[in-house]
């Protein structure tokens, strides 16, 4: 039987994600104060950039920088955030090219292409490209039906497990 796969679509705002398209998504564990994370979240109409959070890790498992809602709030290896024509992009010295975000709008709505190849604490591929979007491996929440809420004590929704290299 074939593998069937749920993808909640927004209206007005949706990501690119495992070839499906998704209003909102994470990876990792967001809610941890301090392990590897990455969250797309929802936009909601009336926004126009779409809030990306985010604690980044290189290949040896080192803490690079964290972003809340498109900002850069930690950055030990001083990242530089770049602002784009569609969206922005995180640069770790002198020119490697971490994190590519990009939104293009439509006449309805908006689509956001993600492109980067990121690595858990551990070193562990967890995001990579994949034609025009991104693969996401290990724990993730691949379609979110609100915008995240961190509650203390509260994991903000349900995990699923995403294909496993």
């Amino acid at each position: 039987m074939p593998k069937q796969r749920e993808s909640l679509i927004s209206a007005y705002h949706n990501y690119l994600v495992n070839n499906m398209l998704s209003p909102g998504f994470y990876v990792g564990i967001p809610y941890s104060a301090t392990d590897f994370y990455f969250l797309a979240d929802m936009m909601l109409p009336g926004e126009v950039e779409p809030p990306i959070s985010a604690r980044l890790y290189d290949s040896s498992g080192s803490f690079l920088v964290e972003l809340k809602r498109n900002s850069i709030t930690k950055n030990p290896r001083h990242c530089v955030f770049e602002t784009t024509p569609q969206g922005f992009r995180i640069v770790f010295p002198p020119n490697e090219v971490l994190l590519d975000v990009n939104t293009q709008r439509f006449a309805n709505g908006y689509l956001t292409r993600i492109n980067a190849k990121l690595r858990d604490s551990n070193g562990e591929l967890r995001i990579e490209p994949s034609y025009e979007g991104i693969q996401v491996y290990g724990e993730a929440c691949l379609t979110l039906s609100a915008p995240f809420i961190v509650r203390k004590g509260n994991k903000a929704g349900p995990t699923v497990r995403s294909s496993l290299r």
